[in-house]
């Protein structure tokens, strides 16, 4: 086994070790071209799924010593050479995380539409029968507030520091269960959606059937598009670690896992910033007593920034998957 398994991997081994060797010449990955970078990132995270095997199948301790030793040497040169602290971080959040958004859209996509499917149910039959509430997790309460014409989020400005601290908290909560439910394909998504997703359709059945939209929008307007866009995209990335497992494609499990899994983590941290900002929106400006008008502006600036955002052209990054 240890001598076919060499034979197939050896010369992307090979190849691997002479781009570090560049790396090292030239003191960085500036100089490299856009699909020499693709190619380093492949034949990494290749790498690190070679030696997570042979530790496991191989009795050659040189092999898994050589190995092991490439790996540190390439994860050593793309992260110092990515990395220079705050100017790294920055750097992830202004090129690295939307390009990674674009190209692996679908997944939130696919989140995106689970979510509304199971919203749009839940809109027809609560608006069909208002009894349908309690199975879409709205809390009796909430029901009685809608139908008297009276908001329930009166009370949030009052204590708006505590407030964004714990919604904040809250929101970056529900991005990382979404993201950890989703690595179950499909089922995953669906359970950790579903209280959410029938909650949202009824209460938006409610507020159309007793005439409560320009209240309650002017209230989940500021917020809505950053949160529930974080939570699509921390979905999309559970998910493509699902998938991965499922459907490997052509690599092996752990290969596919290597891979999609580190684009996945790449994406739920860029996720981070944009709940804590939807929690200050959420303390601070939605529950204000202003004008609708300006909240729902509030909303078109944040899904414009963020589309403006997510969608703009950047520079290539190591993305394969």
């Amino acid at each position: 086994m240890a001598q076919t398994f060499i034979e197939k991997r050896k010369a992307n081994w090979q190849r691997l070790e002479e781009l570090i060797g560049r790396i090292r010449q030239v003191r960085g990955l500036q100089k490299f071209n856009r699909d020499e970078v693709r190619e380093l990132g492949t034949l990494y995270r290749r790498a690190a799924s070679d030696l997570a095997i042979a530790r496991v199948e191989s009795r050659d301790q040189r092999l898994v010593n050589y190995l092991n030793s490439l790996v540190i040497r390439a994860h050593g040169e793309i992260y110092r050479s990515e990395s220079n602290g705050v100017r790294g971080i920055l750097e992830f959040y202004r090129y690295d995380f939307p390009a990674i958004f674009r190209q692996t859209y679908r997944y939130t996509l696919t989140v995106f539409l689970i979510f509304l499917a199971m919203a749009v149910f839940s809109f027809v039959a609560t608006y069909r029968d208002d009894d349908f509430s309690e199975h879409a997790y709205i809390p009796p309460a909430m029901v009685q507030h809608v139908k008297e014409n009276r908001m329930w989020t009166d009370d949030i400005n009052k204590e708006a520091p505590a407030t964004a601290a714990y919604i904040m908290t809250n929101n970056i909560g529900v991005g990382l269960k979404t993201f950890a439910f989703s690595i179950f394909p499909v089922v995953g998504t669906v359970l950790i959606l579903m209280p959410t997703a029938l909650q949202f359709g009824g209460l938006n059945a409610l507020i159309v059937k007793y005439h409560m939209v320009q209240k309650l929008y002017g209230f989940v307007a500021g917020h809505g598009v950053l949160e529930f866009t974080a939570i699509f995209i921390a979905g999309g990335a559970g998910l493509m670690i699902g998938l991965a497992l499922l459907i490997p494609g052509e690599r092996t499990r752990a290969q596919a896992l290597v891979e999609r899994g580190a684009i996945a983590i790449k994406l739920l941290a860029g996720c981070i910033p944009i709940l804590i900002i939807a929690g200050i929106v959420e303390a601070f400006i939605s529950p204000t007593p202003i004008h609708p008008y300006y909240k729902f502006a509030v909303s078109l600036g944040t899904a414009i920034g963020l589309a403006a955002y997510l969608l703009k052209p950047g520079k290539p990054v190591i993305v394969n998957g």
